[in-house]
């Protein structure tokens, strides 16, 4: 069953995000110009210039500035901590494999997650539920690391539907087996988001980003339009908000 705080976070961000967010101008000022023409050229000019901008590498490049805090880590800095926490980050069916495997956000975390696991020989933990039903996305990801990296998670939550909720569910578990020291695996851009949610469960916590917003090629090919791109800015974007969210709401 799906999770209906899940389910409206996502009806709100339709509207708070793209496409929806350059498209709406673009509507309006295409109901409107013929009866207020300026308006209706500006809202028009506004849509297409917020589509342009939400599209180029370069506009991530800057909305990740903001939301990217922790560097890098090596499996060295792991030294001082008891577990490695790796987040959830979506599922998806793949006929090819006639299973539920991990997103690609899910994916590039579980790599990064076991590559610091076998470098460091510290025990893993898998947390994620599952917010639109189906099978939770801790046990996919307990699946795809046993099956493709060879490694067993320690532990495995699977009632979580919310990064918050990831730490409220796995602090206990942790600490069940005294670790309280924990490196925490997820995208950088989540990272800013989450890493105080584990701290709040009085966990220590070693943010280990991987996925870094980054680009190559030459300095005029920010400024070209790519699909790349414009998931890039949704996704940053949404992590505005998610924090801005976070820190208005009382206990959170």
């Amino acid at each position: 069953m799906a999770s209906l705080t899940v389910v409206s976070h996502a009806l709100l961000g339709a509207l708070l995000l793209p496409p929806l967010l350059n498209l709406l101008p673009i509507v309006a000022g295409a109901a409107v110009i013929r009866r207020w023409p300026r308006a209706g050229r500006l809202l028009l000019a506004f849509g297409v210039t917020l589509t342009y901008l939400l599209s180029i590498p370069q506009t991530a490049i800057w909305l990740a500035q903001g939301v990217e805090r922790y560097p890098t880590i090596r499996p060295a800095d792991l030294s001082s901590v008891d577990a490695i926490v790796v987040l959830g980050g979506g599922k998806r069916q793949a006929s090819e494999y006639e299973a539920i495997v991990p997103g690609d956000d899910s994916l590039a975390r579980l790599r990064y997650g076991a590559y610091l696991a076998r470098h460091s020989h510290k025990p893993l933990l898998v947390t994620g539920g599952a917010p639109l039903g189906g099978v939770p996305e801790g046990e996919v990801m307990a699946r795809t690391l046993q099956q493709d990296y060879g490694l067993t998670a320690r532990w495995v939550e699977s009632r979580s539907s919310t990064t918050l909720e990831n730490a409220q569910l796995s602090a206990p578990m942790l600490k069940a087996a005294g670790a309280t020291r924990i490196a925490l695996v997820s995208q950088g851009w989540h990272l800013a988001r989450a890493v105080p949610f584990f701290q709040r469960q009085g966990l220590q916590v070693l943010p280990a980003p991987t996925g870094l917003i980054r680009y190559e090629g030459p300095a005029f090919m920010r400024y070209v339009p790519s699909g790349g791109a414009m998931r890039n800015c949704h996704v940053l974007l949404r992590e505005y908000i998610g924090l801005l969210y976070y820190r208005l709401r009382p206990g959170a």
